[in-house]
């Protein structure tokens, strides 16, 4: 009898121990999870732009100003790679960012950062990942969750869908910025983003960081402005909304 009493006391004791983590966790106006396409048809010089482009887009003022200027004056990132499979790293955690000196460090950190790997391209491996990251996740709570998936080559279209899914499922909002071919941004259009979110298209590595920093200033809940098709198109339902829907939330 006695064993059963402390079991059903386990039993009892879980939601508390939950609503106390829950309680603990560090409020912020996004959680932000940027999942980045490593594959063989990213070269190293075109990674290196493209960690450049997030880099810069992260120190630019504007961008900031909006991640400091919201309710909580901060938001929490991490970062996922992805090739033939998501990769694990050490910017798998999540990082508050609640200072511009932060802010900094954290571009610092993805400007320097050692490509983990390559190989062919599975989307859905690295949004399923970011999904995870994002379940698991119990150190900061946010009032928008969004994934935002750059890349440059589609992958297997259903599982690509069933990944979406089950963001939206999670009430994760799924955006873009693909590279290169406009096929690619209707296919991210079609298969990778949210209802809710938005792609945008940069014509090549070389304006990758314009997309990103306008990309960045829409999702950190400034007025982030498209360029014109020339150069970037954006395509996809949502830009009305910020391409950001609020992380759905249990009351304890």
């Amino acid at each position: 009898m006695k064993k059963k009493l402390k079991y059903l006391g386990a039993i009892l004791a879980a939601p508390l121990l939950t609503a106390s983590m829950q309680a603990k966790a560090t409020p912020v106006d996004l959680e932000l999870s940027l999942v980045i396409d490593v594959s063989g048809s990213v070269s190293g010089a075109e990674y290196n732009l493209m960690m450049d482009g997030y880099a810069n887009a992260f120190r630019d003022l504007s961008i900031q100003s909006n991640i400091l200027g919201g309710t909580y004056g901060a938001i929490a990132v991490n970062t996922v790679f992805f090739a033939s499979s998501a990769f694990t790293t050490g910017l798998d955690s999540f990082s508050l960012l609640d200072s511009a000196a932060d802010i900094n460090t954290y571009a610092d950190t993805l400007d320097n950062f050692v490509r983990p790997g390559g190989g062919g391209t599975s989307i859905y491996t690295g949004t399923n990942k970011a999904i995870d990251l994002l379940i698991a996740d119990i150190m900061y709570e946010g009032t928008a969750s969004v994934i935002d998936v750059s890349g440059d080559g589609t992958s297997s279209a259903i599982l690509d869908q069933n990944a979406r899914d089950s963001a939206a499922a999670e009430g994760y909002t799924i955006n873009g910025i693909t590279i290169g071919s406009l096929g690619v941004n209707t296919y991210y259009a079609d298969n990778v983003i949210t209802s809710d979110g938005f792609a945008i298209h940069a014509t090549g590595f070389d304006t990758f960081e314009d997309g990103i920093k306008r990309k960045l200033s829409i999702e950190t809940g400034g007025n982030g402005t498209v360029p014109e098709p020339a150069t970037l198109a954006l395509l996809g339902l949502g830009l009305a909304g910020l391409g950001i829907s609020r992380r759905k939330k249990t009351d304890v």
